[in-house]
């Protein structure tokens, strides 16, 4: 995980990649996540109100974050109460874990999070960590994501689709192919499509041709 170039990142104040409401993708199809009152796992979930939308919905979301910036702005911001928990792990870091009965958020590596400290999950909303991250990183990620996987899981996943000689990233461009291909044993299929380019300053100084925010849904 790139931890200084996303702390860079939460110095600033406008984020283009932090929304002040829940994701317009989430609030459309937030029935493909088809059991109320089970967990959702939100990886790199930054300080999202997503996690609080799916809370009022009677989901019961579970972020995991490494940032403290992000998880420490979203528990004020929003007024949370929290109890938390400790746990370390094998190389000297340890992970935090705040929890209600509503959500719970994890401060910690995702890759340090496995299925013993926060289970198996049926429903993934994944808006923010596979665009975060680079190629290598992104095999990485899937292989331990599905580590995380129950049997019959969905996930709804947020992607960036752009010409890739306009812009390096992140957020990266991702494709349809390279989903298939890190998610063999999964069904994808585009849900949603929407242009980005009015959406925030930083993206209009990019002068770029194109840059579409792509939901898919990938079930097993």
């Amino acid at each position: 995980m790139d931890f200084e170039f996303w702390d860079n990142c939460w110095q600033r104040e406008s984020q283009p990649f932090h929304l002040a409401e829940a994701h317009t993708f989430l609030v459309k199809y937030v029935n493909k996540l088809f059991n109320k009152s089970e967990k959702v796992l939100v990886p790199l979930s930054g300080k999202s109100l997503d996690l609080l939308f799916l809370a009022e919905q009677g989901y019961y979301p579970v972020g995991v974050e490494f940032n403290p910036k992000a998880v420490n702005r979203f528990i004020q911001e929003n007024q949370l109460e929290f109890s938390s928990q400790t746990f370390p792990v094998a190389n000297g870091n340890e992970l935090i874990r705040y929890h209600n009965d509503t959500m719970e958020v994890w401060l910690a590596d995702f890759f340090e999070v496995t299925e013993n400290h926060i289970g198996t999950f049926e429903q993934v909303y994944d808006r923010a960590a596979f665009i975060a991250l680079p190629d290598q990183m992104r095999t990485s990620y899937a292989k331990h994501l599905k580590s995380l996987l129950a049997d019959n899981a969905t996930i709804l996943l947020v992607t960036m689709d752009y010409l890739p000689d306009e812009m390096s990233g992140p957020p990266f461009h991702i494709t349809l192919d390279e989903i298939k291909q890190q998610f063999p044993d999964g069904e994808v299929e585009e849900l949603c499509r929407c242009s980005l380019l009015d959406s925030h300053p930083r993206w209009k100084e990019l002068n770029l041709s194109r840059l579409d925010e792509v939901l898919y849904q990938i079930t097993f």
